[in-house]
């Protein structure tokens, strides 16, 4: 991927994951839904984009954690 991922040295490739997020109520946050301004709109579930910006709504992460794959 982009260097954000990892796996376990002691399980190899069998392990893998990435960055996460969890909201402040413990709570995984929905993909975010871009509208698309200058193309097809998409959804974006990279921990970046929840940072509680508004435009479009952004929920805001309380703390970063890995994530299985």
């Amino acid at each position: 991927m982009d260097g954000e991922t990892w796996a376990s040295d002691e399980f190899g490739a069998s392990h893998q994951g990435r960055v996460g997020v969890l909201l402040s109520g413990g709570s995984t946050p929905k993909p975010v839904y871009s509208d698309g301004v200058s193309g097809p709109g998409c959804e974006v579930a990279h921990w970046s984009v929840h940072d509680g910006g508004t435009w479009p709504q952004r929920p805001l992460a309380a703390v970063l954690r890995v994530e299985c794959v």
